[in-house]
């Protein structure tokens, strides 16, 4: 039989035929499979198994019922093939699920079916410190990455603030930026190799040790920032740095973010490279000394963090320029107190988690964000727009800024978020927020910028991607058709729908 998959477009998009579906209206059929092939203890279908899964740290999750009908845990790659391949056959949708810290509703099950949790898949399997290479499966932590890396010598570039739970599968799910990205870019700038699922069962693999091992098309982009919706990431090749000898870090005030951004581009002008540059209006840095009420001076409305990294000579050299940059464009510097406690908030892990001053959670509101990117000469404009429209909204009491991050054009910033504090009990706050978005992303593509996947799309973004892709939507979507004909893989998320 023929099997149309309507897909969010305004171009007619049929796929492949397809082999006789079988309707599954029976979940303890579709149970009893999975069981055989992973085992009776790592597949639920009870009520409080699903409800854990239903939701992640996304408005759009808390907005609505995205309760799958199974959860199943497998722990090798061959168990991730045989459910692949009975969802496949069952034409039954199948959701995969990381360390669940997405902020953007990419992993919740749209249309049900099945949650596919990779977190079994955690061993670091190979640190080859003669290759610089670190080699792990899909479901390892972050943070498991970055301390065998350094158990070895060697150094891991990606370090997020979620690091102690999200996974290296989730982090390539999205563009993933780390609080190193400055000097050694996105996540998925540390790739070498992966080994994927397609939709079919079947097991690839792309790319090797060797920092060139692509002889033709990059097919790694294909399932890199896909969320999933191409194959289904099952292990990574990473590269690692020798280990730097030194690191430290200053912090500059500015009047604006315009100033402070051409502090970031003197400094990059001059030779510096710097490994970590975040850039906080006033508003989000408050928010992030909350716990340790660091004063901040009054004249400060803009502030970079900027680390260095290298021999003692080569960091006490690159700070000082930077210093001469950031006074030249009229910064001044911070306390080293706020410096500190600034770090100690973004550079979260197991030995320093206990050291953060962010609120790690609030009763009151739930902090979301618009994720998207602008020209540079035009991140003051809508930093500007998004005061005014919060003006409009009606939030000004909790206000948490923006904030902005470097990299992997060295100190050149490229992206600005707005965090939008929301009451996620009152149901006509969270309609807001979504009328909030909608006019912040179509203002992000108006000034001829852009949606970012820096945390994902998800449900989030996705419903403006058609917007900015134009044409090139048709592309994708034929894509997607071809390389997942049931499409079971994330089905009815980044702007895919049944």
């Amino acid at each position: 039989m023929d099997a149309s998959v309507e897909i969010l477009s305004p171009y007619p998009v049929t796929l492949t035929p397809l082999v006789e579906m079988i309707v599954m209206s029976d979940t303890s059929k579709l149970e009893k499979l999975l069981i055989d092939k992973v085992g009776k203890k790592f597949v639920s279908s009870e009520l409080c198994d699903r409800l854990t899964y239903s939701k992640d740290y996304s408005i759009e999750g808390i907005a609505g019922d995205y309760t799958p009908d199974i959860i199943v845990k497998p722990g090798t790659v061959e168990e991730v093939t045989e459910v692949v391949k009975i969802a496949n056959q069952l034409n039954v949708p199948i959701y995969t699920w990381g360390g669940g810290t997405s902020m953007s509703g990419n992993p919740l099950a749209v249309e049900r079916g099945i949650v596919l949790d990779m977190k079994r898949l955690n061993q670091v399997l190979d640190v080859d410190q003669d290759n610089l290479t670190i080699t792990a499966q899909a479901g390892t932590t972050i943070e498991n990455i970055f301390n065998a890396a350094l158990e070895q010598g060697v150094f891991f570039a990606h370090h997020p603030e979620s690091s102690l739970s999200s996974t290296i599968g989730g982090a390539l799910s999205c563009m993933g930026i780390s609080i190193y990205g400055a000097k050694y870019g996105y996540v998925y700038d540390q790739v070498l190799a992966l080994e994927v699922i397609l939709s079919n069962g079947k097991k690839i693999r792309i790319g090797g040790k060797a920092y060139l091992s692509l002889p033709t098309h990059n097919l790694l982009n294909l399932f890199l920032g896909a969320e999933g919706t191409l194959g289904i990431i099952t292990e990574v090749t990473l590269k690692v740095y020798p280990k730097p000898p030194s690191r430290d870090r200053i912090s500059y005030g500015f009047p604006d973010i315009t100033s402070a951004i051409e502090a970031c581009k003197s400094a990059h002008a001059a030779g510096c490279w710097p490994e970590t540059v975040f850039l906080f209006d006033r508003r989000s840095l408050v928010q992030y000394m909350e716990r340790a009420k660091t004063p901040i001076p009054d004249d400060v409305s803009m502030a970079v963090l900027f680390g260095a990294s290298g021999s003692s000579e080569m960091v006490e050299t690159t700070l000082e320029v930077i210093s001469k940059c950031s006074e030249e464009q009229g910064g001044s510097r911070l306390p080293q107190e706020l410096t500190q406690s600034w770090w100690n908030s973004i550079n979260i892990g197991k030995d320093t988690f206990d050291q953060s001053n962010f609120a790690i959670s609030h009763t009151e509101y739930e902090p979301d964000l618009v994720d998207a990117c602008v020209p540079l000469s035009r991140f003051q404009e809508y930093s500007d727009f998004c005061d005014e429209l919060k003006k409009e909204f009606g939030w000004v009491d909790i206000d948490f800024g923006a904030f902005i991050v470097g990299g992997p054009r060295g100190p050149i910033p490229f992206c600005i978020y707005f965090s939008v504090p929301i009451d996620t009990r009152i149901k006509t706050e969270v309609d807001k927020w979504f009328q909030f978005k909608e006019r912040m992303y179509h203002r992000a593509l108006e000034m001829g910028g852009s949606l970012s996947n820096a945390n994902g799309l998800g449900l989030r973004s996705s419903p403006w991607v058609q917007n900015q892709l134009g044409s090139a939507w048709e592309l994708l979507t034929d894509l997607k058709s071809m390389m997942d004909p049931n499409n079971i893989l994330n089905r009815g998320n980044r702007g895919f729908s049944s």
